[in-house]
């Protein structure tokens, strides 16, 4: 390691080398400068920063400017490990100064405090140690958040898990309760999947399951309705609820924009075609959805019974259809009459299932 300049290739393990970046931190530097300066170090993406003062002093100084520049960093960004050296005179400094200066140091967020290093071995050794606790670091919190998906995603699909659906479910829910869109809730079934079982074997089922989770995804990324320039589709959560049941939610202007984007979703299944382990299976899926009106409060079980009760109701009606309730006013959930469902026009209040004759579904709706 050259001591004032940028030295590249410390080792941390054999064949791995490690970027280090120097910052020179002078007494006259304002916190401006002091931010442009980290601003240039952590432009070439060093593993490490040293950062090089005169005094016990400059260090203090130097200590809040690391705090404040980490702090206004996005979360997600990787960060350096940060080594600050005081390599000036330490005559008069009492050990009591020198230990408050490395927890204060630490504090801040710097990773390591070297007092006067006294060969460029020392300096390198320490840097080195920095570093690699911060790697470990970084390796234990990738895999605690790997745990953390694997404990909240679905295996089989990839999608979110029942358990993890209800609290962001709940989120979506109080974070839309004041805005200007509404939110669809969407409780989907694959219809006739023992068969599929039945006629084939579970692997056949588990692939075309895996799949239908594909055609969740590829569906959430399109850029949905245009309702007064803006689109509907962001964010989506979707899960598999269990077995082949699957929820949805997403933010929507009004239930006829969620009803047509859910049966642009249910057309999509119904299009494709799964090959699994030499056979070819095509299947359909029902949708029950309910729609809460933005400036209302609906609770969440309550909003996924409502979902539960139209997705019922689409499989009475044939299945491959997607039925909605409007929540905008209390609904007896036992007792679901025609003035409850949406039709396309909103200007009207009958129902509407997706792939059927219109007449023929008010002739049966209650």
């Amino acid at each position: 390691m050259r001591r004032g300049g940028r030295a590249d290739g410390v080792s941390l393990e054999p064949d791995i080398t490690t970027r280090i970046a120097t910052i020179h931190g002078s007494p006259g530097i304002r916190d401006g400068g002091a931010t442009a300066l980290f601003s240039r170090a952590a432009a070439s993406h060093p593993d490490a920063v040293l950062l090089q003062v005169d005094s016990i002093d400059d260090a203090g100084v130097w200590f809040a400017r690391v705090k404040s520049w980490r702090e206004s960093l996005d979360p997600g960004v990787t960060q350096p490990a940060i080594i600050v050296h005081v390599t000036g005179e330490l005559n008069g400094v009492s050990d009591a100064d020198l230990s408050g200066l490395m927890l204060r140091g630490l504090d801040s967020g710097v990773d390591d405090v070297v007092i006067a290093a006294r060969t460029s071995q020392e300096l390198e050794m320490r840097v080195t140690h920095a570093l690699r606790f911060r790697v470990m670091t970084r390796q234990l919190r990738a895999r605690n958040a790997e745990l953390t998906r694997l404990n909240d995603h679905d295996e089989l699909t990839g999608l979110l898990n029942m358990r993890a659906f209800r609290p962001c479910l709940g989120k979506l829910l109080a974070g839309h309760e004041d805005g200007i869109r509404g939110i669809a809730v969407v409780m989907m079934d694959i219809d006739w999947f023992k068969l599929v079982n039945d006629r084939n074997n579970h692997l056949v089922g588990s692939d075309v399951l895996r799949s239908i989770g594909d055609v969740i995804r590829e569906w959430s990324k399109e850029p949905g309705l245009a309702n007064a320039g803006r689109a509907i589709m962001r964010p989506v959560i979707a899960a598999r609820y269990g077995g082949d049941e699957f929820a949805l939610a997403f933010a929507a202007g009004s239930p006829t924009e969620a009803l047509l984007m859910v049966d642009r979703l249910r057309g999509m299944i119904s299009r494709q075609v799964f090959l699994s382990h030499g056979k070819v299976v095509r299947v359909t899926a029902s949708f029950g959805v309910s729609w809460r009106a933005p400036g209302t409060s609906v609770d969440l079980t309550r909003a996924l019974s409502a979902a539960d009760a139209m997705l019922y109701r689409s499989k009475e009606f044939g299945r491959n259809l997607v039925s909605v309730m409007d929540l905008r006013d209390p609904v007896d959930l036992d007792h679901v009459g025609r003035t409850d469902l949406v039709d396309r026009n909103a200007s009207r209040d009958d129902h509407r299932l997706a792939g059927v004759d219109e007449a023929e579904v008010l002739q049966k709706v209650g």
